[in-house]
């Protein structure tokens, strides 16, 4: 493969990756903290019918910022060339909480539950999202700085 256009290609899906985590975790955070107390001020019909409302616009861009995570981590963890020791633990407790994050995301944009305990599950997702994060941090300082 020609070296510039692999290079491109990684800078490329490095940041699809990190803008599909911004949409996921941004739009989850910002439904926990602005959307929710402003629908608890709502009459109850009207703040259902807003938040149904919500889950419908924000459900495509929800999945495929979930696909785009999903191809560009694949494609980050095939061409990633320095693995040290202990890289693989680290990436499978990573990967079961992205698991998490994933499934109640679409079982957030799906599934008619109560504002409550939609609250509660987004709380969830973002605790754990913050985990994701980290963990990437640490395998990226793994990967980058454990081989000097």
């Amino acid at each position: 493969m020609d070296p510039i256009f692999s290079a491109v290609l990684s800078i490329v899906m490095r940041w699809t990756h990190v803008l599909s985590v911004i949409t996921v975790l941004g739009g989850l955070l910002y439904a926990r903290l602005a959307v929710a107390p402003a629908l608890a001020t709502l009459p109850a019909e009207s703040g259902a019918q807003f938040a149904a409302s919500l889950n419908t616009r924000f459900r495509p861009w929800l999945r495929f910022a979930v696909f785009m995570l999903v191809v560009s981590g694949l494609y980050n963890l095939v061409t990633k060339a320095n693995i040290p020791t202990g890289y693989h633990m680290w990436f499978g407790i990573k990967m079961l909480f992205a698991l998490h994050i994933i499934v109640v995301s679409f079982l957030l944009s799906r599934a008619s539950v109560t504002q409550e305990k939609r609250n509660r599950m987004i709380t969830g997702v973002v605790a754990t999202g913050i985990i994701v994060v980290i963990l990437s941090g640490y395998l990226r300082f793994l990967s980058n700085w454990m081989q000097l």
